[in-house]
């Protein structure tokens, strides 16, 4: 397959169903899309099973639990992925399987191309778009002609929905939010998606690489006393959109990741707080979300937070964004070790932040792609205002 994936090396009878849909028109037609044999759910469990194919030979076939209970039916054998809602393609990328993809959400176009796996992987902005994020549109995803739907956030009855329109599987590998400080709920759900594309040994590399960067972090901030540890805030926590200056998030992972002490430690997950609330923690240093940090440095600007001692004493850094589409698992790690730089310096006196962002996004992603997320989203630099 070329690196394009899409060249004229399709499965033997792509061109025709595709031909076929054209003239149909409408979808739900049994042998309009490409996985007619291999499309069901809600059977009795079984590990591998051979399905008559559309060619009249056989295809081998085996059955997984998807995330929200439903029992499906996939090819044991699959070439071509649709990935869709925030995060899937980041984690079909991880498991080095770009080349799979048959056609991507329109975002990953235009304003979700700038993200790690996207800029690693410039040959995604020419696969073709198979509707808006959040799911796409069946019909164009019927046209990519893929052996499986991969999808976030879908309900059974949304999975069930599609399923039914592009008469192809469609595995839901994750329904629910995943914490970005607890790691374990990332690696299920890799490996999950592993078993169906046939990448469990990459999947096992990714889950060690992240374990051994997560020790090394533990290790070299242990040992820091309390009274070294400066009180950290995150400010520009993305949800659904921009976010300003009272935007937070605590447990904050890359925090987490080195033991910080978070101001925000009253709450639990994101919330906007008040001003007042900011004011009275007065953090020593605060961390700027990189795709939020225009809002941020302009509400620091304006008179309003004067009185915080970091502002005050421009102890002001910025990261990159953690959360863009999804969860940024490479970002994460990257933030943390410039968070660690700046928090502890002695324990991080070896450490060049730019280097490891450019060594993780490479382990995961097979580029170096820290210059051009800094020149989309600020880079890990103090920050004025």
């Amino acid at each position: 397959m070329s690196p394009n994936g899409r060249d004229g090396q399709a499965k033997g009878t792509t061109a025709t169903r595709r031909k076929v849909i054209g003239s149909v028109g409408t979808l739900g037609v049994a042998g309009v899309a490409g996985c007619t044999s291999s499309g069901t759910e809600d059977e009795a469990p079984s590990s591998r099973t051979d399905d008559e194919s559309p060619g009249g030979g056989t295809e081998s076939t085996s059955t997984v639990e998807d995330a929200t209970g439903r029992t499906v039916t996939v090819s044991s054998t699959v070439e071509d992925v649709v990935a869709v809602g925030p995060g899937m393609l980041n984690l079909v990328a991880m498991l080095d399987a770009v080349e799979m993809v048959a056609g991507v959400e329109e975002p990953e176009h235009t304003w979700a191309r700038n993200i790690p796996y996207n800029v690693a992987n410039p040959e995604l902005r020419e696969r073709q778009v198979i509707g808006p994020h959040k799911g796409g549109d069946a019909e164009l995803i019927a046209e990519a002609d893929p052996d499986v739907v991969v999808a976030t956030y879908f309900t059974a009855g949304t999975a069930r929905q599609l399923q039914g329109k592009i008469d192809c599987p469609v595995v839901v590998v994750k329904a629910d939010s995943r914490p970005l400080h607890r790691l374990e709920g990332a690696y299920e759900d890799l490996r999950f998606l592993a078993d169906i594309l046939g990448r469990s040994d990459r999947a096992e590399a990714v889950v060690e690489f992240f374990e051994s960067r997560r020790e090394d972090l533990r290790q070299r901030s242990e040992g820091v006393s309390r009274s070294q540890r400066p009180v950290a805030y995150y400010a520009g926590r993305s949800s659904e959109g921009g976010a300003g200056a009272t935007s937070t998030q605590h447990p904050f992972a890359p925090f987490a990741f080195v033991g910080a002490d978070n101001a925000a430690g009253a709450i639990e997950g994101h919330k906007t707080v008040s001003s007042e609330e900011l004011l009275r923690w007065d953090p020593d240093v605060i961390f700027v979300a990189g795709s939020n940090r225009d809002r941020v440095l302009e509400a620091f600007d304006s008179g309003k937070y004067a009185t915080l001692s970091a502002v005050k004493s421009d102890d002001l850094y910025g990261l990159l964004p953690t959360r863009f589409y999804g969860n940024l698992y490479g970002n994460t790690l990257a933030d943390a070790y410039y968070v660690g730089s700046v928090l502890y310096p002695d324990a991080f006196s070896d450490v060049d932040p730019v280097e490891q962002a450019n060594e993780i996004h490479r382990t995961l992603f097979g580029a170096a792609v820290y210059d051009q997320l800094a020149e989309q989203f600020g880079g890990f630099e103090q920050l004025t205002v």
